[in-house]
């Protein structure tokens, strides 16, 4: 109940937030494309006797909503398969927001480093199904996930940054234990000025 609550306090929050913006200044005054990739590996026993594998290649495009918020769209493609299955691939795709604590782009704050924490709204079909401790991937139109992530970045060159993350994603209405997906990202973001 808790998390529901917070959740539908940060939608309304992402829902006036373009408003007060506009008043700022800061609406639409940056977008922020960026793409990454993530793994997850696990297994069962020995390291190649019982394991499952899942890659995720993600894709993201938005805007400033304020100073420090971000929004837009997003997509993920998914590439899974355990010791006994070929790989599949699957997909989650929606809406995110991310907000900075500190960013590494902004022309008046020249410093090379920015912290985040980014959360959204995706559907898709990657599901799987936990026989034993390990993960049978199976496709299941009409999946919700709920993505929650931190990171930081390190600006490289003017407003192109290298981002590295933990990407958690929660499988609405299903046990974290059973169906959570956590897995480390590294990837790159463009922040030009519009």
């Amino acid at each position: 109940m808790k998390c529901t609550l917070v959740f539908l306090l940060l939608v309304l929050y992402l829902l006036a937030a373009p408003a007060n913006a506009q008043k700022t200044g800061y609406f639409a005054r940056q977008a922020l494309i960026g793409a990454e990739y993530g793994a997850d590996r696990d297994w069962e026993g020995e390291w190649n006797n019982r394991f499952e594998v899942s890659q995720f290649w993600g894709a993201r495009a938005g805007i400033s909503l304020t100073r420090r918020l971000y929004a837009g769209i997003r997509a993920n493609l998914v590439r899974a398969r355990n010791f006994e299955t070929a790989a599949q691939s699957f997909y989650m795709a929606g809406a995110w927001g991310r907000w900075y604590f500190i960013q590494p782009f902004f022309r008046e704050k020249p410093g090379r480093w920015g912290l985040y924490a980014e959360t959204g709204l995706l559907t898709g079909n990657f599901s799987s199904d936990n026989v034993d401790f390990i993960e049978y991937y199976v496709q299941r139109p009409g999946q919700w996930y709920i993505p929650a992530a931190v990171g930081g970045e390190f600006r490289i060159w003017q407003n192109l940054t290298l981002a590295f993350g933990v990407q958690l994603y929660y499988t609405a209405g299903k046990s974290w234990d059973q169906y959570g997906i956590a897995y480390p990202s590294l990837g790159l973001n463009w922040s030009p000025g519009i």
